[in-house]
């Protein structure tokens, strides 16, 4: 009888939950956005499925052998955003509650312990495992027991979508990153030298050393390799090769997944899923104190709320359908509407979107700064202008904050200024 495993990279997961969804938070203001994401995957989709067993997976902290070989290994990667990692502390507790274990090794990173682990699962035939997660150096992994899960995109990935994504087997995937390079983990690759021109040779010599016996090789004949990749290694791409070598060679140990870890105390049956004892009573709490209402069941509580419309709420990300919203608010009595900022101090935030509600119909999120589709600054400028200078009535939760964000954001002169005060004083004054 198979057994359904799922290995879930923590990282990269909570990473894509963060992003999944606008920043949102309780009403005493904790943002909750991955956090809600992640119990939403748990309690719903995770349920549905009923793997057999679920293993998550954590990068230790601190340095590991990579960073000694290149000091620049992940530098380009963004700090951690201060509103993801105030969140990380709840998912590790809310993961504890729903009774499932962490696994983090020091010294080595959730994809070393990934492979570490898929690698000796698959020796027992009955075993069907799945990786989720988003890391291109997993792929290398693949096989027809092994794929890789993309639960956003409910797409799995085995040997022939590995192929279709890089042009390459899974056993060459290490080598294609050490030619091409992955900007995601700094990983540097040979520069000049593309996707086409990695995949060609992959396809023909299968490794990295076997591609460099040919470009060393003394008889530059090609006599016995293809047209094709005669074309390939040649003028400038041959001397790019030349040059690049050592950088190729530490690309391909940077993408090399370390397997040298103390695992002899794993046992799967410590991993074993039960989807009917998930929702504990402690978890039940917890999602009580988040205000996860839409997640808990008609008897534990029923309460109408943002989440449970969510469904509905429509993404502003171009110009038209800004003009689109702004027709629709002037035809409204009254607007609610928030700022998502990156900061409660007025003068250090920054403007990440507007929320804005017209009736339970017409919700909708203009987006400024999540890395999504973005309406540009200069035309939401102009419309929140026109919104504060407007007759209509505005709803806020915090007035006189996102009065002052928006004001700052718009860099008003002294009219504009003053329509902003003349909507605060209506506010003070109750009209």
């Amino acid at each position: 009888m198979s057994k359904k495993i799922y290995l879930i990279d923590g990282n990269s997961f909570i990473y894509r939950m963060f992003f999944a969804l606008p920043e949102f938070s309780t009403k005493d203001w904790r943002i909750v956005n991955a956090t809600f994401w992640m119990a939403k995957f748990f309690v719903w989709q995770l349920i549905k499925e009923n793997p057999d067993y679920i293993v998550f997976i954590k990068d230790a902290k601190w340095e590991n052998f990579r960073h000694k070989l290149y000091s620049e290994y992940k530098a380009t990667r963004e700090r951690m955003p201060d509103s993801l990692r105030s969140q990380i502390g709840d998912i590790e507790e809310m993961i504890a509650r729903m009774q499932i274990d962490i696994i983090e090794i020091p010294g080595f990173e959730a994809d070393d312990v990934i492979w570490t682990l898929a690698v000796r699962l698959a020796k027992q035939s009955e075993n069907e495992i799945y990786i989720l997660s988003w890391d291109k150096d997993l792929y290398a992994l693949v096989n027809e027991q092994v794929k890789i899960y993309d639960t956003q995109r409910k797409k799995i990935s085995g040997p022939d979508e590995t192929f279709e994504k890089f042009g390459v087997s899974a056993s060459c995937v290490r080598d294609y990153l050490a030619i091409c390079g992955d900007s995601s983990d700094n990983i540097p690759g040979i520069s000049w030298i593309g996707p086409k021109k990695a995949q060609i040779l992959l396809n023909e010599f299968w490794s990295l050393e076997k591609i460099y016996e040919i470009v060393d090789s003394i008889d530059l004949s090609y006599d016995s390799i293809s047209e094709e990749s005669q074309k390939v290694l040649k003028w400038k791409a041959l001397e790019k090769f030349i040059e690049g070598k050592q950088l190729a060679f530490l690309s391909q140990k940077l993408a090399t997944l370390d397997c040298d870890m103390d695992l002899s105390d794993f046992d799967l049956d410590d991993y074993e899923f039960h989807k009917d004892e998930i929702e504990t009573p402690e978890l039940i709490e917890f999602f009580k104190n988040l205000e996860f209402f839409s997640l808990l069941k008609a008897d534990e509580i029923k309460k109408e709320n943002w989440e449970s419309s969510w469904k509905k709420v429509q993404i502003i990300w171009d110009q038209q359908w800004l003009e689109d919203l702004e027709k629709k608010i002037y035809h409204s009595k009254l607007v609610v509407f928030d700022t998502e900022t990156t900061s409660l101090n007025v003068r250090a935030a920054k403007l990440v979107g507007i929320s804005i509600l017209l009736d339970e119909e017409n919700i909708y999120y203009i987006n400024l700064l999540h890395r999504w589709p973005k309406v540009e600054s200069s035309i939401l400028k102009n419309f929140v202008k026109n919104l504060l200078e407007s007759e209509i009535k505005l709803v806020a939760h915090n007035f006189k904050y996102d009065l002052q964000i928006l004001e700052h954001f718009i860099k008003s002169s002294e009219e504009n200024k003053w329509a902003t005060n003349e909507k605060l004083w209506q506010m003070q004054l109750g009209l």
